[in-house]
């Protein structure tokens, strides 16, 4: 008892010392001291065919990995670029001795994964199936098949894929600045296109699988649940037929930053924001002393939430959702950038701010919490890396290929711990080249390109990267009116009276979208003003029904059945009582304004803001069919604002000489929907 007593005497008495302990909460506290990490050791050996293998063993989990990594630079594709693209496809879609369906059910048999690209091939699994799993790798390896039905189909997904790209912001960015930086005659600035994939052949892909995949130019990396021995002995007795070759290595000569900043643009004229980057080349390959420096500038300009981008341009400026800078490491060459999607009005406002945050760090110290703050979050990011084996796989892999130091990656913290604020400042100057930067820009250029000329002269390009003239902005056309162009529109629609006079309307359209197996059959019948039938199937089976009769709306399908209320039931009586929803654009509660001609997509055309209850968009009218061209329209979702953009591509004319949209491209929160009406009946 006595001794359980003085137990609790000394835990009251801690406890109370500790509470009267005064804690200063408004500073950061101290670094502990710099630790070497734990990085799992690994072994290399080199086969007879020149095969370089790197082994780190991991017998916590029966589980092992095959990594196949070539150690090749850049290729220039030129004008059948996207055969790199389909050679990936094509190395995992079967061998001489599987075909595809055959290596599917074996990997899916052992739970195992495989994948396969131009730069290689991994399989993993359980390591009981350790001789299975080698058996397929050598098998692709060594024997791929190139079906000719497997290459068609991957051709014709890529096609759909750059048409879809064609219309993203994005990858429009990433294809201007790039054309940009370092012209479509390098590796890293062509573009593959409809004319480049349309013109490879099956042979090309055969063609560079024979020059590129030799065992002499491959490096290997084995994780997991086996032996230094075992690996040596399985892969020398599954890889022993893969011959030695020479490769012919492409050479390119460094990119040099321009003399002066660039302004270059894509103008989009559906787009309400722009898409905004301002980077510079830079030289800094693997191993150089300036990257840990540069990690903490870059983590306190824009790596995250806590960089000044950051704070500038969205908590204080509310410019954006988020603005991020970045950099690279190659050893060729690579960027140093920053980024932002910014509103219309504010896109050389933003561009101020970037070109003022890139300023401070050029020309004053950073502050101490900031580098406290940098140094720990890029120390807690590669302190997490390590927990995974992978990691020691890639540093034993990068330390091989860039004849880094063995203890390259354990004196990791140790070089960042020695990042000074005079470091951050020296190597902002030397890679962030203020007055040498390009800026691209991807939005309306009829909205902000008369204020990117603050900043220099304006290069207009292409969606794929290559020089355009300037778009023709708005101008008010002699002797058009909005009334004459709505006139004009309904009465190549048929007539206004005769649009009114449609009582009962069925139409049957399908719905393609690039991921979905088969198209979306849609059914939909009105009979006005109160009678509403629409039903969505594939292949015969319905996923969703809704009807509307005398006020009361159900739906129906997969996900249950339910009575529409609110809104929802409102939408509903308002698509019943509308057989030809444009019709409503006549009545006084919808608000057009006609702003002026233009050209879109190179046709001319008529631009018409719409504002009905609420909901803007713009109408784009054919200045010669009179039928609408595009229609852009805004909403809000809780992501925040989307715009929806919808190309009308062909129209079809019914017995009646009614006309209606036949063929329509939509493009929603980066997805591309084809609708296409089969049939209408009037």
């Amino acid at each position: 008892m006595k001794k359980i007593f003085s137990t609790v005497l000394a835990l009251v008495v801690a406890m109370g010392a500790t509470a009267q302990v005064s804690i200063d909460r408004t500073k950061a506290p101290e670094p502990g001291p710099i630790t070497t990490p734990e990085i799992a050791s690994y072994e290399s050996f080199e086969l007879k065919n020149g095969l370089k293998v790197i082994v780190v063993e991991d017998h916590k989990l029966p589980r092992i990995n095959f990594s196949l990594r070539f150690d090749r630079g850049p290729i220039f594709e030129g004008e059948k670029a996207g055969y790199l693209s389909l050679t990936s496809d094509l190395l995992g879609a079967g061998t001489t001795n599987r075909d595809k369906a055959t290596l599917d059910e074996e990997v899916d048999f052992m739970g195992a994964n495989f994948n396969a690209s131009s730069y290689g091939m991994s399989i993993g699994g359980l390591s009981k199936y350790t001789d299975e799993l080698l058996d397929i790798l050598s098998d692709a390896i060594l024997n791929p098949a190139f079906p000719e039905e497997e290459f068609e189909k991957s051709k014709a997904q890529t096609l759909s894929s750059i048409k879809a790209n064609a219309e993203d912001p994005d990858y429009i960015s990433g294809v201007l600045r790039d054309a940009a930086i370092y012209g479509l005659d390098h590796p890293y600035g062509e573009t593959m296109t409809e004319a480049t994939l349309e013109s490879v052949t099956l042979e090309d892909c055969k063609n560079f699988y024979n020059a590129y995949f030799k065992p002499n130019a491959a490096y290997l990396v084995v994780i997991g649940d086996i032996t230094v021995s075992d690996a040596k002995k399985k892969l020398n007795k599954s890889l022993k037929k893969w011959k030695a070759g020479e490769v012919v290595e492409q050479t390119f000569d460094k990119v040099t930053p321009p003399a002066s900043t660039r302004i270059v643009m894509v103008d989009k004229p559906s787009a309400v924001q722009s898409v905004v980057w301002l980077g510079n080349v830079i030289d800094l390959p693997h191993g150089h002393p300036d990257i840990e420096p540069l990690r903490v500038a870059n983590q306190i300009l824009g790596g995250g939430m806590s960089g000044r981008l950051f704070t500038n341009l969205r908590e204080d400026k509310a410019f954006t959702y988020g603005a991020y800078s970045s950099f690279g490491v190659d050893e060729l060459n690579s960027t140093m950038s920053a980024s932002a999607k910014v509103r219309n009005e504010v896109t050389d406002s933003a561009i101020t701010e970037f070109l003022y945050e890139i300023s401070r760090m050029r020309n004053s110290l950073v502050n101490e919490d900031e580098l406290i703050a940098a140094k720990a979050s890029l120390s807690g990011s590669f302190g997490r890396s390590l927990e995974s084996s992978s990691s020691a796989a890639g540093f034993a892999l990068d330390i091989a290929r860039y004849d880094l130091p063995k203890d390259y990656y354990n004196t990791y913290l140790s070089r960042l711990n020695a990042v000074t604020a005079e470091d951050v400042q020296r190597v902002s100057q030397k890679y962030l080249l203020q007055d040498q930067l390009t800026i691209a820009v991807v939005g309306r250029a009829q909205d902000v390109a008369s204020k990117l000329s603050a900043f220099g002269k304006v290069e207009y390009f292409n969606s794929e990267g290559r020089p355009t003239e300037a778009p023709t902005f708005l101008f008010m056309p002699d002797g058009v009116t909005l009334e004459g162009i709505l006139g004009n529109y309904f009465e190549a629609r048929g007539g206004v009276e005769l649009l009114k006079g449609i009582t009962a309307l069925e139409k049957l359209q399908t719905i393609s979208v690039p991921q979905m197996p088969a198209p979306l059959d849609v059914k939909e019948r009105i009979v006005a003003p109160s009678s509403y039938y629409t039903e969505q199937s594939m292949q015969g089976m319905v996923f969703n029904k809704i009807t509307l009769e005398d006020g009361v709306a159900e739906m129906s399908g997969m996900q249950g059945n339910r009575t529409l209320e609110g809104e929802e039931l409102e939408a509903i009586k308002d698509e019943a009582a509308n057989p030809i929803p444009e019709l409503q654009w006549l009545n006084e509660g919808a608000s057009l304004e006609f702003d002026g001609q233009t050209l879109l997509d190179g046709k001319d055309v008529f631009q018409v803001t719409l504002d009905e209850d609420g909901e803007k968009s713009t109408l784009y009218f054919d200045a010669t069919t009179h039928l609408l061209f595009q229609q852009v329209v805004v909403r809000e979702s809780e992501e925040g604002e989307f715009t929806a953009v919808s190309k009308f591509q062909e129209w079809m004319t019914t017995e009646g000489g009614l006309v209606f949209a036949k063929v329509v491209v939509q493009e929603v929160m980066g997805q591309t929907l084809t609708l296409v009406l089969k049939e209408v009946k009037v």
